[in-house]
C-alpha cells in the first residue's frame, strides 16, 4: 500500500471518527424516561442546518397508537400518572418510518408531577436529518376520550371512531388504548343553550352491534353521558352530590335507591380540545335492578305546566305532566302510566285541585311509596338546595306486582344547580348564586312540606330522626367539605381545570370551594331550627 493510499485511509478514518464524535455531541442524545433528548444548543444546530417543514402536522404515535391532538393550539395530549411510571414503556414514533422523535431538554422532566399540575407543554422534534418538524405535548392527570367524526347522519348526530386513553383505572399493568366506534349527539334540554355541549355516546362494533365496555372504571355498558360541567363554577358539585346520594343509598340496602356514578376526563372532538367533562352512567333498568317486563321507570323532563296532561289517551304516549316514560320491554299504555297518574293526583302536582288532602297523601305514601326513600330524597334536596330537582331531573322507579300494586322510589339526576346556585335565563352563563337562599325553604313539589304543614306528628317525628341521622353523618359540613376537596384536588393536580378555564373563559369558574361550603354550613344551621320547630308544634 503506497503512502498516498495510507494517507487517504487515515483521513477517512479521522473523518469517520469526527462524524461519530459530532453525532455524540450533536444529535446522539441522552436517554431519558421518554427516550432520546436534545439540548437547546443541539436544537438550534438542527434548525439552522435542516429544512423546517411548512406542514407541521406530525401525527405522533405512542406505542403505535394515535394521540389526541388539538389542531388550534398544535398540541398533543397524553394521560400520565405523575410518577412517570408509564413513560418507561412508551415508544414515540410517527407514521413515516425514517423520521425519529427527539425530546427537547426541559427542567420539568425532573418534576413530572408539577408539570402535569401546571399543564406544562413539553417540546419535541421529528426529523429524518433532512426535514425538521416541531411539536408540543401536555401530560394530563386525567383519562382522555377522543371522538373522530366519520359521518354526519343528522343534524347534531354523528358516527365516529372512539379512542379511550386511561392508565388510571387499569389492572393489567400496561398502558392500554381502547378503540371502537360510536354514535354521539347532543344531550340535555336547558344545557343545549351553553357554548360547551354535552353529548350522548353509544358505543358500537364495526358491524353496528352494541359494544359494551367498562369506561373509566365505571360499569360495563354501551350507553354513556358526557357531562360538559359548564354551569358549575367549581366543576365538582355534581360529583359531590352524586357521592352523597350514593352513600345514602348504601344505608337503605335497596337496589332501587342506587344513583349514578361519574368520572372526570378530558375530551377531544375532531382534533379540537373541548375541555373537562364527566363520564356518567345511566340511571336505567340495569342500574336499579328493575325488571324490564314488569317494572316501569319515569323521568321528570320538565315542570308540570310544561307537560301535556290534558290528553286522556295514554296508549303509546311518551309524556305526561312533565314526565317521560321508559317502559323497558313493555308497550306504552295507560297501565304502564298508571303508577305515575296516581302519584301526580295524590300529590296534586298537576294542580287540578286547589288543595291536597294531607291524610290521603300520607295514606298513599304508606301504600305505594317507600317512606325511607321519601324522607331521604326530600331532606337531601333541601340540604343541598337542589332547586332544579324538585320535580324535573328526578327519576321515579315503579316496582310493580302482578296484583296491580306498586311501590315508587325517587332518584336525583343532573345536580348542577345546587349549593346556592340556580338557573337564570338573563345571565350569560345562565347561573346565579345567592347566599340568602340558605335560609329559604323550597315548598313546591315537596311531599314533606305538605305533611309537615298538616301537623302530622308521626311523619314529623320520622323526618326529624332521619334529619339528625343525615345531618350528623353523610350531609354534615365536614363530610361534604372532605368530598369536595378530594375532587377539587384531583382537578387541580391534573391540570385539566386550568385548561378548561382557558378553553371556556365565559364559563363560570371559582378559584375555591368557599361559596358552596359557606352556603352549606348556613343551610344546615337553618334547617336544624326549621325541622325542630315542626316537631315541637306537633307535641
Amino acid at each position: 500500500m503506497n503512502d498516498k493510499k495510507k494517507v487517504s485511509m487515515l483521513l477517512c478514518t479521522l473523518l469517520l471518527l469526527l462524524i461519530v464524535l459530532l453525532t455524540l455531541l450533536g444529535v446522539q442524545l441522552q436517554q431519558t424516561i421518554v427516550g432520546s433528548m436534545i439540548s437547546k444548543r443541539q436544537l438550534e444546530n438542527l434548525k439552522s442546518s435542516l429544512t423546517i417543514a411548512k406542514d407541521s402536522t406530525i401525527g405522533i404515535l405512542c406505542n403505535g397508537e394515535k394521540i389526541p391532538y388539538d389542531k388550534e393550539n398544535d398540541l398533543y395530549y397524553l394521560p400520565q400518572i405523575d410518577s412517570g411510571r408509564w413513560l418507561f414503556e412508551m415508544k414515540f414514533s410517527v407514521p413515516e418510518d425514517k423520521m425519529k422523535v427527539y425530546w427537547c431538554e426541559d427542567p420539568y422532566w425532573k418534576d413530572l408531577e408539577r408539570a402535569i399540575e401546571e399543564g406544562h407543554e413539553f417540546s419535541f422534534v421529528v426529523t429524518d436529518h433532512e426535514v425538521l418538524k416541531t411539536g408540543k405535548m401536555v401530560f394530563t392527570g386525567l383519562p382522555m376520550l377522543k371522538l373522530e367524526k366519520l359521518e354526519t347522519l343528522e343534524e347534531d348526530y354523528f358516527f365516529c371512531e372512539v379512542t379511550v386513553l386511561d392508565p388510571f383505572h387499569n389492572d393489567s399493568g400496561r398502558y392500554e388504548v381502547t378503540y371502537c366506534y360510536g354514535y354521539y349527539d347532543l344531550r340535555g334540554k336547558t344545557s343545549r343553550i351553553f357554548p360547551k355541549q354535552g353529548w350522548n355516546l353509544d358505543l358500537v362494533n364495526a358491524d353496528g352491534s352494541p359494544f359494551k365496555m367498562e369506561m373509566l372504571g365505571l360499569r360495563e355498558d354501551d350507553d354513556w353521558k358526557l357531562n360538559a360541567l359548564y354551569s358549575d363554577a367549581t366543576k365538582v358539585k355534581e360529583m359531590v352530590c352524586m357521592e352523597l346520594w350514593n352513600e345514602i343509598a348504601e344505608t337503605t340496602q335497596s337496589p332501587y335507591d342506587a344513583g349514578t356514578d361519574m368520572e372526570f376526563f378530558e375530551l377531544v372532538v375532531n382534533d379540537e380540545y373541548n375541555g373537562l367533562y364527566g363520564m356518567m352512567e345511566q340511571i336505567d333498568y340495569k342500574q336499579l335492578s328493575l325488571n324490564k317486563d314488569e317494572d316501569v321507570l319515569y323521568k321528570g323532563y320538565s315542570w308540570p305546566e310544561e307537560g301535556d296532561r290534558y290528553v286522556e289517551d295514554f296508549n303509546a304516549r311518551g309524556n305526561y305532566c312533565g314526565q317521560v316514560i321508559k317502559p323497558g320491554n313493555q308497550e306504552i299504555s295507560k297501565e304502564t302510566w298508571q303508577p305515575m297518574i296516581e302519584y301526580i293526583k295524590a300529590t296534586n302536582f298537576d294542580y287540578e285541585e286547589e288543595t291536597v288532602s294531607a291524610d290521603a297523601l300520607y295514606a298513599y305514601i304508606q301504600e305505594h311509596m317507600d317512606l325511607d326513600n321519601v324522607l331521604n330524597i326530600d331532606l337531601y334536596i333541601q340540604a343541598l338546595y337542589a332547586s332544579d330537582n324538585l320535580y324535573k331531573n328526578l327519576y321515579i322507579a315503579a316496582d310493580r306486582q302482578n296484583n296491580g300494586d306498586y311501590t315508587l322510589w325517587k332518584l336525583p339526576w343532573d345536580l348542577n344547580y345546587t349549593f346556592g346556585e340556580d338557573f337564570l335565563l338573563e345571565e350569560d352563563d345562565r347561573t346565579i348564586y345567592n347566599l340568602e337562599w340558605a335560609e329559604e325553604v323550597m315548598k313546591d313539589f315537596m311531599i314533606s312540606e305538605i305533611l309537615l304543614e298538616s301537623e302530622n306528628e308521626e311523619f314529623a317525628r320520622a323526618l326529624n330522626e332521619k334529619w339528625q341521622e343525615l345531618r350528623m353523618g353523610i350531609l354534615s359540613t365536614g363530610h361534604v367539605q372532605e368530598i369536595a376537596e378530594k375532587y377539587r384536588t384531583e382537578l387541580d393536580s391534573s391540570g385539566a381545570l386550568s385548561r378548561d378555564m382557558k378553553k371556556w373563559p365565559e364559563s363560570p369558574h371559582e378559584d375555591s370551594l368557599e361559596e358552596i361550603l359557606e352556603f352549606h354550613e348556613r343551610r344546615l344551621a337553618f334547617l336544624d331550627g326549621y325541622y325542630a320547630s315542626f316537631l315541637n308544634e306537633c307535641r
